[in-house]
Order: structure tokens, then sequence, then C-alpha cells
């Protein structure tokens, strides 16, 4: 069987492999996308409060926030999409719910 896996890192450190790592485990790509979703979407809620406008809030999540790419997900779209509308629901930004069970 597959398994599928996200990658996340730091975008402070982007682009240095030593500052990345990997969640495995995902039993479908859907899932991993999901777990990813989630994970970028509570980087931003962390940092909304901090910003004044979205602009600011762009800014701030690619310059301290973590980012989290999987097959399927459309990073930066999702990016906008967060920045535009706020979570509404704790499940939203509740991306260790979504890890894969058994996980290492």
């Amino acid at each position: 069987m597959t398994r599928h896996a996200v990658r996340c890192g730091d975008y402070a450190d982007f682009g240095d492999a030593e500052e990345e790592w990997t969640v495995e485990g995902f039993p479908s790509p859907e899932a991993a996308a999901e777990y990813a979703r989630r994970f970028v979407r509570a980087q931003i809620e962390d940092l909304r409060a901090e910003a004044g406008t979205a602009e600011e809030l762009r800014a701030m999540y690619f310059r301290f926030g973590e980012y989290a790419f999987a097959a399927g997900l459309d990073h930066a779209a999702w990016v906008a999409h967060c920045i535009a509308t706020p979570a509404g629901r704790k499940a939203e930004v509740d991306y260790a719910a979504a890890e894969p069970r058994g996980r290492a």
C-alpha cells in the first residue's frame, strides 16, 4: 500500500533541506492535503491578531510562518483563501487530529 506525505518547514529557512521535516503515513493524497490545509490555516490564524491588513498577514506568513506542501494542494490558493477568510471552527486549525494513526 502506498503511503503519502506532507513536506513541512519554516519559511525563514525555506530551501534548506536540513530545516524541513516530513509527516508520513497518510493513507491517501486527500488525507495528506487535509493535514497540510489545517497546518497552514493554523499558522495563518496564529499570526492574524498581529496583522493590521491582509497584505501584512500575507507578508508575516511568508516571513515567520511554517509551510506544509502536499500533492494535490494548491498552496498559494489555499494561503490566499485562509488570509481572506478567517477560520470559523477549531477543527479548521486542528492539524494534529488529521495526523495519520499509528505514526511513529
